[in-house]
């Protein structure tokens, strides 16, 4: 290393502890200005996030910076000799808490971003944003204690604001400063989208509805507030994650501002109470925003290494096609024993194309039931959280309502402020309408429940082995799965689908491969139409037929037709070969019907038959015996 850069380095380091003192101590003024307990207890306090993330950045050695950012706030506002021991107290444990966290989340995650797995984020928030902040809440309620700010019959809500405000603090602001700085770095870790491309209408239309949404909520106080979560969702969906994280600042500042300004929907009777009842908002949002990103960026990961799977097999096997080729042309100047040998050879070949097929499909149908039976514990975890607390809250609502009669008729009918109080609400409509709102949210979460049972249906991880199931379910459940796509997108319009089911029994089979087999077939179905779609200029409206019927007494039929684009005579009869695909480059295996051929005759002793007429219909008939030979 040069003379100059061996100079510049213990500069460097002292201005990055500087320049942490100066915006550690700004945006902890600003946090003080909502302070309102007793002690300056703030209820959001975002230097908790600040400290924790450059701590993570830049290690240990940058925890002068945070100290002299936490105590120089006290000397500021206040520089008493009882605020400066409070200063210092707090300050010591502003400092050891970021310590003492990345430490011990290092000791779990040892990757510069801890929020790249849904493990990690999880481990994140357990440690660095509850467990953690226990020392720094510690520290500065201990200190107000000492120093006779607070009693003892205030520790227990101050202690649990302060908690909550450190919290909060590193939930939402350390995954933004961690994917700003990753994006400044140029961090391949972070750039979980680098296939993203900006649509300037889709970002317009995104900004437009949110600035409707959050002003109706957070600054004219309608109860619409739970809006912002799917538009943070489509948010994580379609834009970079350090825009993203952006986003969710942004919104919760938005919703901060509107709080202590008295005019968003989560005022309450104070402004501690208003910020407390936000911060449960923030929390719920962060967290599910913050899950949600990493199972995307574990999706992209495993997509991008299945891909260069995929093309690393076919280098191998265009080498191994190429060896073979050249092997060939001396073979046929050879006996015809060597010719024999050639033959063997090509059927090695051939064997090793359908193991390694198998392989890669194995490996597919796992990942993607591990990703949807994910999914679905994820989802049903708060949902079930949720529909277990609306029959409670619903009593609660209706005891409230009999308390108020019990006032209304043992005080005096006519008092005036009452009744003019009542018609202002319109307190007959709110008896009525709390109850049907309440029914509705039952139905909502009934719903989302339904569809959880539906992913879990079709991931049927834990039905690996041979069992009876309801075709018809694992059918249902395939539906939902794309029904993204039957909803249709801006190149083609909706899919109808039309099922004829009939009254089968339980078939014993393999429930997660013959899902797949549902899956491959009803995903090139939609192919074929939307290429139909875009080749014809009046292509009639996509339609995609189900039937079921009992075709013997020990056997069953699934009949999936579509109106699509069709297979043409010349490549009808190497559909199911290994490989062999008939679109362009990067946009098929050639894997799906050869496998979904290996689930249905080999392994359960049916049959699959196709019968296409190009641009008018394709069929596919799978005939299941209905107990496996395998048994």
């Amino acid at each position: 290393m040069s003379t100059p850069l061996k100079m510049f380095r213990p500069w460097k380091s002292l201005c990055r502890i500087i320049a942490i003192a100066v915006i550690y101590h700004l945006v902890a003024l600003v946090g003080m200005r909502l302070a309102v307990l007793p002690g300056d207890v703030a209820t959001v306090w975002v230097p908790a996030g600040l400290s924790l993330a450059v701590v993570l950045l830049w290690g240990w050695g940058v925890w002068p910076g945070v100290l002299i950012g936490a105590f120089s706030t006290y000397l500021i506002l206040d520089p008493s000799p009882a605020s400066l021991g409070i200063g210092i107290i707090t300050a010591l444990g502003n400092t050891l808490t970021p310590l003492i966290g990345v430490r011990v989340i290092r000791h779990f995650i040892p990757s510069l971003d801890p929020l790249q797995k849904i493990s990690h984020v999880f481990i994140f928030i357990t440690i660095g944003a509850l467990l953690c902040q226990l020392i720094s809440a510690s520290f500065g309620v201990g200190s107000l204690l000492i120093m006779n700010w607070i009693t003892p019959s205030e520790i227990g809500y101050i202690f649990m604001t302060w908690w909550i405000a450190n919290a909060t603090g590193v939930i939402v602001y350390t995954p933004w400063i961690l994917t700003l700085y990753c994006r400044w770095k140029n961090s391949p870790v972070i750039s979980s989208k680098q296939h993203w491309k900006w649509k300037p209408v889709e970002i317009a239309s995104w900004v437009a509805v949110s600035l409707i949404v959050m002003q109706l909520a957070f600054f004219q106080a309608y109860p619409i507030e739970y809006l912002v979560i799917p538009l943070l969702v489509w948010a994580v969906f379609r834009f970079p994650t350090y825009i993203t994280t952006s986003v969710i600042v942004i919104t919760i500042s938005l919703a901060v501002v509107g709080t202590v300004q008295e005019k968003s929907v989560f005022v309450r009777d104070n402004l501690n109470t208003s910020l407390l009842f936000l911060n449960s908002f923030i929390a719920v949002i962060s967290i599910t925003m913050l899950v949600l990103m990493a199972v995307l960026t574990e999706r992209s990961q495993a997509s991008r290494e299945l891909q260069q799977a995929k093309q690393d097999l076919e280098k191998r096997v265009q080498n191994r096609t190429q060896e073979l080729f050249a092997a060939n042309q001396q073979l046929i100047q050879q006996q015809e024993d060597l010719q024999k040998q050639a033959k063997s050879l090509n059927q090695t070949v051939s064997e090793l194309r359908k193991t390694q097929a198998q392989l890669i499909q194995n490996e597919t149908m796992t990942g993607l039931g591990q990703l949807v039976a994910g999914v679905a514990h994820e989802i049903n975890n708060p949902i079930g959280f949720i529909y277990s607390n609306l029959t409670p809250a619903k009593e609660y609502f209706e005891d409230i309502l009999k308390l108020l009669e019990l006032y209304d008729s043992k005080l005096s009918p006519g008092d005036r402020d009452i009744l003019q109080f009542k018609e202002e609400i319109d307190f007959e409509f709110i008896q009525q309408d709390f109850l049907d709102l309440m029914t509705s949210m039952r139905s909502g979460s009934e719903r989302i429940q339904q569809i959880v049972v539906s992913l879990r249906n079709f991931s049927r991880l834990d039905e690996a082995e041979l069992k009876y199931v309801d075709i018809h379910q694992g059918l249902d459940s395939t539906l939902l799965v794309l029904q993204h796509r039957l909803q249709g997108e801006t190149d083609y319009p909706p899919i109808k689908i039309i099922k004829n089911y009939d009254n089968l029994p339980k078939v014993e089979c393999f429930a997660l491969y013959i899902n797949q087999v549902f899956m491959n077939l009803l995903n090139n179905a939609i192919e074929g139409i939307v290429a139909r779609q875009a080749q014809e200029n009046n292509a009639p409206a996509g339609k995609i037929t189900i039937q079921t019927k009992r075709f013997t007494e020990s056997i069953i039929q699934i009949i999936i037709s579509d109106n699509g684009i069709g297979i043409s005579s010349r490549h009808k009869n190497r559909i199911f070969e290994p490989f062999f695909t008939t679109k362009d480059v990067g946009k098929g295996t050639g894997l799906g019907l050869y496998n979904s051929y290996e689930t249905v005759v080999t392994k359960h002793g049916g049959s699959l038959v196709c019968e296409s007429i190009p641009n008018q219909e394709t069929t596919f008939e799978i005939t299941l015996p209905i107990q496996s030979p395998l048994a």
